[in-house]
């Protein structure tokens, strides 16, 4: 898959779920943060892309949309690199995202608290009207469930669940509460690589949303076959969301 050669991608500072649970103190201690968007792709619709940011390494998840083939996400980790000064700002700061030998690294500018924003190789803004932003997200997992979080208007919010779409099972979505939140995009769901070819392998679900005004929204998703009628949800979780 080829992506436009001036359009590295990148994405994500803050939390990154798979089957749930949250990241390790230690872990948590070097945390810069997390961030998400849709970057652009040659011959796909776009690369919805998270990043998590760590003070010396990052960890990426990159979902291409709309292939030939249907989504495909790729994950990887690398270095993070911190650079005085873009081509226009001498006083930027930057992140260089380092793969490995065989990648070019991948630049993207600190645009104040809540945003980063994608250069070129030579520390330009990318030209023209794609895509290029990522934008500071709360990341949560199933063992959040319970809990109430707080976040600032046009923060995003990523929800990842574990699921085994093989069986018939999908989460489902149910609200409360004032209308805070925008939900961003339809629910994607990742297939566990390790998975593959297994009857009801795993995988991932992710929701996607954005805090749009003031005020507490309940999110609550049941996990359960769609064509059982008077069945209890198999699990559910919930979170607390306030907008302030």
């Amino acid at each position: 898959m080829r992506v436009l050669a001036a359009l590295i991608v990148i994405a994500a500072l803050a939390g990154c779920a798979g089957q749930g649970g949250s990241p390790s103190s230690s872990e948590s201690s070097g945390l810069l943060g997390s961030y998400t968007g849709i970057l652009p792709c040659a011959d796909c619709a776009g690369i919805r892309t998270d990043l998590k940011l760590y003070a010396e390494r990052y960890e990426l998840r990159e979902t291409y949309i709309g292939t030939r083939d249907g989504d495909r996400t790729v994950e990887g980790t690398g270095r993070v690199k911190v650079l005085r000064g873009s081509a226009n700002d001498r006083e930027a700061t930057v992140y260089q995202l380092q793969a490995g030998r065989s990648d070019p690294p991948r630049n993207f500018l600190r645009a104040g608290d809540s945003e980063l924003r994608l250069l070129d190789g030579k520390l330009h803004d990318l030209p023209g009207a794609a895509p290029s932003t990522l934008y500071h997200a709360t990341l949560l997992a199933e063992g959040d469930s319970g809990g109430t979080i707080d976040v600032s208007p046009g923060e995003r919010i990523v929800v990842r669940l574990g699921a085994s779409r093989g069986t018939g099972y999908a989460w489902s979505l149910l609200t409360s509460g004032a209308d805070a939140l925008t939900r961003l995009a339809a629910a994607e769901y990742t297939p566990d690589p390790q998975a593959a070819g297994k009857p009801g392998g795993a995988g991932t679900e992710s929701w996607y949303f954005q805090a749009s005004r003031s005020g507490q929204q309940e999110l609550r998703f049941e996990y359960r076959r769609s064509w059982e009628v008077n069945v209890p949800a198999a699990k559910s979780t919930n979170y607390t969301i306030r907008v302030r």
